[in-house]
């Protein structure tokens, strides 16, 4: 009796120590995810604030960057982004990024490819086949064309 009552209470206490930080933070609100920017981050593929997301997969983007941040977390997009770019980070897969210049370009995804036009940026490549380049289509100065989204 004393041990089956002893085995209970020590499977209880591993239990209750397995979920110890299960709970949401403290005053048990959710913490807003970092990359999703604006009310319309999942229904659209581009936010225009500060910061830039292109979430849609297969979006093709061709518009200003304006020195927005930028964060494609797309997968099989083409986006082209004339004239300068602060920080450009991609995760998607398979995505190609054209900017005109950057400040910092970030590659974490799989299989995308970056390209500036003009500058000399800071590049954090964590990526796996990935490359950042020199060229691309983009122009180094704004071009003021207003911009073109699609999505397949």
């Amino acid at each position: 009796m004393k041990v089956r009552l002893l085995a209970t209470t020590g499977v209880l206490a591993i239990g209750a120590s397995a979920l110890v930080g299960c709970a949401p933070a403290r005053g048990g609100s959710d913490v807003a995810h970092p990359l999703r920017v604006g009310a319309d981050a999942q229904s659209s593929p581009v936010n225009d604030d500060d910061t830039l997301v292109v979430a849609e997969d297969g979006a093709e983007l061709h518009q200003d960057c304006d020195e927005r941040e930028i964060v494609v977390t797309a997968d099989d997009a083409v986006v082209v982004l004339d004239g300068p770019c602060g920080l450009v980070k991609a995760s998607g897969r398979n995505t190609t990024v054209d900017v005109g210049s950057a400040v910092r370009i970030v590659l974490v995804g799989v299989d995308n490819t970056v390209s500036y036009a003009a500058g000399d940026p800071e590049v954090i490549n964590h990526g796996r086949n990935t490359s950042v380049a020199e060229g691309g289509v983009a122009s180094a100065s704004p071009l003021g064309s207003g911009g073109t989204v699609s999505s397949d």
